[in-house]
């Protein structure tokens, strides 16, 4: 049996609305011209895919899964259109970046800034968020690649190394801690901790390494914002973990004072996530090109072309 894409395209627009006059207006036909083709597309499979229940149309558990299908192809066909359109008009088009907001500071202002500088045309819409929540937006189709710590992630997502973030332990100079000319994590157990919110991909980073050396801080507050981070610790007896670049200013001014660490700083991976199976369009394969050539540490795979 051939399948006639444009009964199954009527079938589509008719399930979305479960209204013969609104699937007519939506495909810029006739009402009757929605019902013949229906009626067709039932007709080719042999088998009845919907009924009327009083002045509503009902699918069949057969027409339900052909409609969901159909979902699934006709996603595909406007990806297809999608990419023909950026082929027909090369460096133009928009990049939707979600970061965390540490990296939004401190990696992402300068390769943003390179990327611009090769495609000006390409808008950049960057969004900050935590790495749970832009990988949430990834997955749902809200931004075209995300930055975020390494994690485990699910199948559908595909990652690239991106840098290694080194977070350094901070406090006031006339904290107890910053007296000293090296301390061990374990010192950290009658401290007052100051970390990011959950989800984040720093917080997960610093809760691991304490885990290792079985240390629970005296207390630990927790906050999305960077900048309250940073007034906590300056005006109370806290200690907080933070890039270097993003304390630059305090700690030049004698604001905040950086502690050693015996086992060393903090350090783990940043990747750029993009979704496996959508196709990669060109900003996304340009602003990845970019990132590779910047990152100094190991190598990366190179970029597919789909």
């Amino acid at each position: 049996m051939a399948i006639n894409l444009k009964h199954l395209e009527t079938f589509y627009h008719f399930c979305q609305f479960h209204n013969m006059t609104r699937a007519a207006e939506s495909m810029n036909v006739s009402q009757p011209a929605i019902s013949q083709q229906i009626q067709l597309f039932q007709e080719e499979c042999g088998i009845k895919l919907f009924y009327r229940e009083g002045n509503q149309y009902r699918l069949t558990d057969v027409g339900e899964s052909i409609f969901l299908l159909s979902k699934v192809i006709f996603a595909r066909l406007d990806q297809i259109q999608s990419l023909l359109e950026e082929a027909r008009t090369p460096g133009c088009g928009v990049l939707r970046i979600g970061t965390t907001k540490d990296y939004a500071v401190t990696l992402m202002p300068e390769l943003v800034s390179k990327f611009q500088d090769q495609f000006p045309q390409i808008v950049v819409k960057l969004n900050e968020g935590n790495s749970f929540d832009l990988l949430a937006r990834l997955r749902n189709r809200k931004e075209d690649l995300v930055v975020v710590a390494r994690t485990n992630y699910d199948t559908c997502f595909k990652s690239f190394p991106f840098a290694i973030v080194e977070l350094v332990l901070v406090a006031r100079p006339d904290h107890p801690l910053s007296q000293k000319n090296m301390v061990s994590i374990k010192d950290l157990s009658e401290a007052l901790l100051i970390i990011r919110e959950k989800g984040s991909g720093s917080r997960d980073a610093i809760l691991r390494k304490l885990s290792e050396y079985e240390v629970k801080p005296s207390a630990i507050i927790e906050s999305g914002s960077l900048s309250f981070m940073l007034a906590y610790v300056e005006r109370r007896m806290g200690v907080s973990f933070v890039m270097s670049n993003e304390v630059s200013e305090e700690l030049s001014k004698g604001l905040l004072k950086k502690i050693d660490l015996a086992e060393g700083n903090i350090e783990f991976p940043a990747d750029i996530v993009v979704l496996r199976e959508r196709p990669m369009i060109a900003p996304v394969r340009q602003f990845l090109s970019i990132a590779i050539r910047k990152r100094t540490e190991n190598s990366l795979e190179e970029i597919p072309k789909q």
